[in-house]
């Protein structure tokens, strides 16, 4: 049976709302979650997670198979020969809209990920990892632009010694070290696929005009209002695999609108505008009874309440190069006197208050450390000493700094990673929470990306972190402390440690087992002991899906799984 026989008298046009709006379809300029949500529907990686695990394992999507040495350093990658890109926007890049996509393609990508010119937001999530890499990111940063240029052209035709086309289908991959979980980092949108006519013709961008080989192609796109998908047209033939036979995707459409107000998102799905919503606090009362189950009156309706914890974790983080609360090299006595300090600040954090007036009690988990609790490890860390109120030990603390009550402590700086309602209660409760030890604060507003290029100059004293894990590895969380990612947007706190360098290093190259645990351990110690940043919580997610959204399931590390959703009669 064809997907377009299945619920054929049923249109297929799926609806959901944003909270934010995608910033475009470039995965070099992926900035935040919500870029990849809209990236991951018109462009492709090699590797997907598989939607019916709702876990961690990982599918081929561009890939056909792949195997690994004994030594996990070189892996073999089969492309698709079925695979295909298409370009729906004029005039074409191709006289048919489309062509075959090959191991070029995937090098051109990467290659252009990597490239120092590009500014790249993602280089991070490939730092390190492939052989030749960082020396090909070094090359094209020279000041020589032909030299730079020369070597771009180098490597695309040759390839590096970690990333070789062996032929137009069969990609080899040298890793500098052991990454048991490569194929899940090759689903990140930072490795997406996409051809090189689409960035180097003259008049196209990947940013509003992008061209891929999902199933969805772009067909409408107004930034900060509307997104619009159609289906690909003669998409290759993949099977749906809930045994119906239909062929994906069984969506003609997909249609996004970006709407801010959580009270609007919760009124259009009540009614019946949009296929899915988040359960926050607003909607708290409108949805749930007082056991946080769903109400009878939706549950008659059809409804289904989805809850699932994230894999993620919000920090109160410090700026280590900041010469009040950081750590500066050369003066041992100051930064002792400093850590006190940093102590004292994470004590006075009013933990309490946040629960019940940010997150309500509701969706999230206090944290026990950095790494969230689907982690291995994670439920063997002990519980950090400092992500807990103890106004009393606070004062002792920040006494021992030469602080006490505050006295000749300037006025700390808090930045706030919004301009919102709620960014400026968040900034209010720490600052009354400071005052109760005699600290003076001052909560500064801040849009996202401005606090973010703050925190990577090194111009953030202290500030809230979120950080959201591609897959339960408790190196994606720890990379925040790793000093080689202060320049690429992940270590925000510019903590510089060699110690725990050369424990990360260790740790991200074992697999799970004992030796990976200690090292764990070790570095947990380190950070209790230094105080980049504390953990404070992780969140939950719930999720409200309408009775006709068929085949939904809530995955953990991919919010919208869209070839696979269904519309059902309503």
């Amino acid at each position: 049976m064809q997907a377009r026989e299945v619920a054929e008298d049923v249109q297929q046009v799926a609806h959901f709302a944003f909270s934010a709006s995608p910033q475009g379809f470039d995965p070099v300029r992926n900035t935040e979650m919500i870029d990849a949500v809209a990236q991951r529907q018109v462009l492709e990686c090699l590797t997907e997670y598989d939607y019916l695990a709702q876990n961690e394992a990982i599918v081929g999507q561009l890939a056909e198979s792949w195997s690994v040495s004994a030594d996990g350093l070189e892996w073999r990658f089969q492309l698709k020969k079925d695979a295909r890109f298409f370009d729906p926007f004029e005039p074409p890049l191709w006289p048919t809209r489309g062509r075959t996509v090959t191991a070029h393609d995937v090098l051109f990508s990467w290659l252009r990920q990597a490239d120092a010119r590009s500014n790249s937001q993602g280089f991070w999530a490939m730092d390190g990892i492939f052989l030749g890499l960082n020396e090909f990111r070094a090359a094209t940063g020279a000041l020589d632009p032909n030299a730079a240029a020369a070597a771009m052209a180098a490597a695309l035709k040759d390839g590096i010694a970690g990333i070789q086309v062996v032929n137009d289908y069969e990609l080899l991959l040298r890793l500098q070290q052991p990454d048991p979980k490569l194929p899940n980092r090759l689903a990140m949108t930072y490795f997406a696929v996409y051809p090189y006519e689409a960035v180097s013709k003259d008049g196209r961008s990947m940013r509003d005009e992008p061209v891929g080989s999902a199933p969805f192609t772009l067909e409408y796109w107004l930034p900060g209002q509307t997104l619009l998908l159609r289906r690909t047209p003669n998409w290759r033939q993949e099977v749906s695999p809930f045994g119906d036979g239909a062929l994906l995707p069984y969506l003609d459409r997909v249609e996004f609108h970006v709407v801010r107000d959580v009270n609007t998102r919760n009124e259009m799905f009540e009614a019946g505008t949009i296929d899915r919503v988040a359960v926050g606090n607003a909607a708290r009362n409108q949805f749930l009874d007082n056991k946080l189950a769903l109400q009878q009156d939706y549950v008659q309706r059809g409804m289904a309440l989805l809850d699932y914890q994230r894999a993620d974790t919000t920090m109160l983080a410090f700026g280590m190069e900041d010469p009040v609360v950081g750590d500066i090299p050369g003066d041992p006595a100051g930064n002792a006197k400093r850590k006190l300090l940093r102590r004292a600040l994470a004590l006075a954090f009013p933990y309490e208050r946040w629960h019940a007036d940010i997150r309500k009690d509701f969706p999230s988990t206090p944290a026990r450390s950095f790494l969230p609790p689907m982690v291995p490890g994670a439920s063997s860390l002990p519980p950090s000493q400092w992500n807990h109120s103890d106004i009393a030990l606070a004062a002792k603390l920040l006494a021992q700094a030469g602080y006490p009550e505050g006295r000749g402590l300037p006025e700390l700086e808090f930045l706030l990673s919004g301009t919102d309602p709620l960014s400026t209660s968040i900034g209010e409760l720490y600052v009354a929470g400071l005052k109760r030890i005699g600290v003076r604060c001052k909560a500064v507003p801040l849009l996202y990306h401005q606090q973010i290029a703050r925190s990577r100059s090194g111009n953030a004293q202290i500030f809230l972190r979120a950080w959201v894990l591609d897959w339960p590895d408790g190196a994606l969380i720890l990379q925040n402390f790793h000093s080689p990612q202060a320049n690429t947007g992940v270590n925000l706190s510019r903590f510089m440690e060699p110690d725990f360098d050369a424990l990360f290093e260790r740790y991200r190259a074992l697999p799970e087992g004992p030796q990976r645990l200690a090292l764990l351990l070790e570095m947990h110690a380190l950070l209790e002991d230094l105080v980049p940043a504390v953990a404070i919580d992780h969140r939950r997610a719930s999720l409200l899906i309408q009775p006709w959204l068929g085949n939904f399931f809530a995955h953990p590390f991919n919010a919208y799984f869209c070839k696979y959703y269904r519309i059902l009669k309503h």
